[in-house]
């Protein structure tokens, strides 16, 4: 994976939200507002291998949280149910706090939040593992999450990651437009895919979308002539207008996100 591609898109995720205002103090409740639900994804190095994660999680007050997580160790997929604990750091203004997951195993991160409380970076401290990524409030979705909620609209796309069956290391950028139901979209009107040693490819792409009423979901996307396609699982934030997600793909470890 190229630093300079995954630091540009940390970057990027964190500004969102930001706006123009001036800094605004996190509070000991920040994690917790309404409705408390947070994206996470992280990307990096561990004692197994390369380490993909994506999580949903919902912060309650007293300093637990629950969720679930999705997780592609050496291209080795699996998800299940996480729970743990939250703090605020001393004083909580300062924005920078530690999650940490005590179920079904140890994960621990220290976060740091954006100008808004809306979203920003963590890093993994735990012994052995290199990883660092983004949070991303859900916010509120007014009309509530199905799959007619990207219905119509048209996203920036990002990936970055590892794909032995076409080279190694990928990173890919483009637009993606939804059909007026949100189950299919297409590339507007292409996607491109840097491979590292093979190449830049700049392909057509399609692919199909299922979100569900807690905010999580499901898809494939299929560049054309690439020869693969790519399951993914996906967690929308940023009150509709955002989604991280993961592919599920057994040996392959890349992550991502889409916004408008």
């Amino acid at each position: 994976m190229k630093k300079t591609s995954l630091f540009s898109a940390l970057m990027l995720i964190i500004l969102l939200g930001a706006g123009t205002a001036s800094f605004a103090a996190c509070t000991a409740t920040t994690l917790t507002t309404a409705p408390g639900i947070w994206g996470i994804e992280s990307y990096g190095s561990s004692p197994g291998g390369l380490d993909n994660i994506l999580m949903q999680v919902t912060f309650a007050s007293g300093g637990t949280f629950t969720g679930t997580e999705w997780q592609s160790i050496a291209g080795a997929f699996s998800s299940f149910s996480i729970s743990g604990t939250w703090v605020m750091g001393t004083p909580a203004a300062d924005c920078q706090g530690t999650i940490k997951v005590t179920s079904p195993s140890t994960q621990t991160f220290n976060f740091a939040l954006n100008n808004a409380g809306k979203g920003g970076t963590l890093a993994e401290i735990d012994a052995g593992y290199t990883t660092a990524g983004v949070m991303v409030a859900q916010g509120t979705i007014a009309k509530g999450c199905s799959t007619a909620l990207f219905k119509s609209k048209q996203f920036s796309l990002y990936s970055y990651g590892t794909i032995p069956a076409v080279g190694g290391l990928v990173t890919a950028t483009g637009e993606i437009k939804f059909d007026k139901t949100g189950a299919t979209f297409a590339s507007a009107p292409t996607v491109t895919l840097d491979l590292g040693a093979v190449g830049n490819l700049v392909l057509p792409a399609t692919g199909t979308s299922s979100i569900n009423a807690d905010c999580a979901g499901a898809g494939v996307l299929t560049p054309t002539g690439l020869g693969q396609s790519f399951d993914v699982d996906t967690v929308v934030v940023d009150a509709g207008k955002e989604a991280l997600w993961i592919v599920t793909n057994a040996g392959d470890n890349v992550s991502g996100y889409f916004l408008q």
